[in-house]
């Protein structure tokens, strides 16, 4: 009965000095400071858990002395800051209500109560997930108070998941990031971060303190669905793992092959339907295989163990566009994949780059398909040039001349974003250049030095003939050899 009475007074007392209790939200291992609502001068300070005047945790006297509970589960926690209470890597035993009592001369005691909550973040998965394993998060309190706060999640994009604190959903790339665990009571709410290992973070957001929870998900970061470049551009197929995400892991997820997948883009627009084979990863050494010879001058990215997959080339050509497809595949029958379309910007001078002064010159830009109506062809052409009609596709100049020489330019925008360009050199020569000077009059002094040598040879040869005929012919009767009668 005087325990009722000595509660009952607790509670009178508290409600008329401060009106309420205050509560604190909290976990397990964290720090926490509790500042009553006045402190005069000259007065004394006195700390107790659970009841005013129950087991006294902490006092202060106008001098400055202090002194602080020696009980064992209390021991090198505690600590003041002038009134404030700090109490260090609370304990589940530490949680519950602490009453500061605030004595002074010639004025009534000061009270103030605060209610110490435990708040749980609780991950149920097995860690890392792999992207379509469920993922279950909980955020709830060690004690309800009798007016319980509101409490729901958060997700990475800001959008309120979950119901009463709890969350079970099916993991994806887009889950990974900050989630908030919201503790919210008579229009308060505070965010906490929460340590994510492997992954990222999430966050438990609860009144005025932190709580942590441990989670990952195993997948494939998200890459653009097209990445766009040009045939005088370096080509980058995108394929990692998420951040943070080791090997080793993955190795414990059952990890059973690693490939790459090239499905060429036809003249109809569409993708084969029978994909080439371009590269498989050894799991024991880590390194990459070459399936098949022909794997069009890309390399893979020698970087497994930071979970770096991609693909490069140092320029890329016509050859290269199409779709590839990153994937891997594990025991339970689960595969992760990642596919992106490669788009490739070409520009064509017909019938030649290298031209002479009046000739026709067409100019043609594109990416081998009909561009959707958010994109455009941008041209650009030396500064010299005079303008011309501009195609959505191509440039025809009647007759070219030497403002056309240089460089012109095509780029590819979507919006406002220019998502590659590609230039081509036109190299634009006089009718008569001097090196075609040069070629001519060399052409015009070796046919005349021909002529020359043959009026010579013949010149001689004919003098030959005329000896002959000189050497022969000695007498004016000549008599044919022979015995002649006498």
């Amino acid at each position: 009965m005087k325990n009722f009475q000595s509660l009952l007074l607790l509670t009178a007392v508290i409600l008329s000095t401060t009106g309420a209790q205050e509560e604190i939200y909290a976990k397990e291992g964290e720090t926490i400071t509790l500042e009553p609502t006045s402190h005069p001068a000259q007065s004394y300070v006195y700390w107790y858990f659970e009841k005013l005047d129950g087991h006294q945790l902490a006092w202060l006297n106008p001098l400055g002395g202090k002194g602080f509970s020696n009980d064992e589960k209390w021991k090198n926690r505690l600590s003041l800051n002038g009134a404030m209470l700090i109490i260090n890597n609370i304990q589940k035993d530490n949680f519950g209500t602490f009453v500061c009592k605030i004595t002074a001369a010639g004025q009534s005691d000061s009270i103030t109560a605060f209610k110490v909550i435990q708040v749980n973040v609780i991950e149920k998965s097995a860690s890392p997930l792999l992207s379509g394993e469920r993922l279950s998060l909980t955020c709830s309190l060690g004690r309800v108070p009798q007016n319980p706060p509101e409490i729901y999640w958060l997700s990475p994009k800001g959008n309120r998941e979950g119901n009463k604190g709890t969350v079970s959903i099916t993991a994806s790339s887009e889950h990974y990031g900050q989630w908030n665990c919201v503790v919210k009571k008579n229009g308060k709410e505070k965010k906490f971060p929460v340590s994510v290992t492997v992954v990222g973070e999430f966050l438990c957001v609860c009144i005025y303190h932190v709580s942590n929870s441990f989670s990952s998900i195993l997948d494939l970061a998200p890459v653009p669905s097209h990445q766009y470049t040009s045939t005088v551009s370096p080509l980058t197929i995108p394929c990692s793992l998420i951040p943070g995400v080791t090997w080793e892991q993955v190795k414990k997820k059952g990890i059973e092959e690693v490939q790459w997948h090239f499905a060429p883009k036809l003249s109809s627009g569409t993708f084969s339907d029978n994909p080439e084979h371009l590269f498989s990863l050894d799991l024991e050494k880590l390194t990459w295989k070459k399936v098949q010879d022909n794997v069009k001058g890309l390399s893979p990215v020698y970087n497994i163990k930071t979970g770096n997959l991609s693909l490069t080339k140092s320029k890329a050509t016509v050859g290269d566009r199409g779709r590839y497809t990153c994937s891997m595949k594990f025991k339970n029958d689960r595969t992760l994949k990642t596919t992106v379309d490669v788009v490739v910007l070409e520009i064509i001078a017909h019938p030649r780059p290298e031209l002479i002064y009046g000739q026709q010159v067409n100019l043609s830009c594109s990416t081998g398909e009909q561009l959707p109506n958010d994109m455009k062809l941008n041209w650009t052409s030396p500064k010299t040039s005079s303008p011309y009609s501009l195609y959505p596709t191509h440039i025809t100049v009647p007759e070219v001349g030497k403002e056309d020489n240089g460089k012109w330019g095509c780029e590819l925008w979507q919006g406002g974003n220019k998502l590659t360009s590609v230039e081509i050199l036109l190299k634009i020569e006089p009718r008569l250049s001097v090196w075609m000077l040069v070629i001519i009059c060399s052409a015009a002094v070796i046919l005349l030095l021909l002529l020359v040598l043959a009026f010579i040879h013949y010149r001689r040869r004919k003098q030959k003939m005329r000896l002959r005929r000189h050497r022969l012919c000695q007498c004016k009767n000549p008599k044919p050899k022979g015995f002649y009668r006498t």
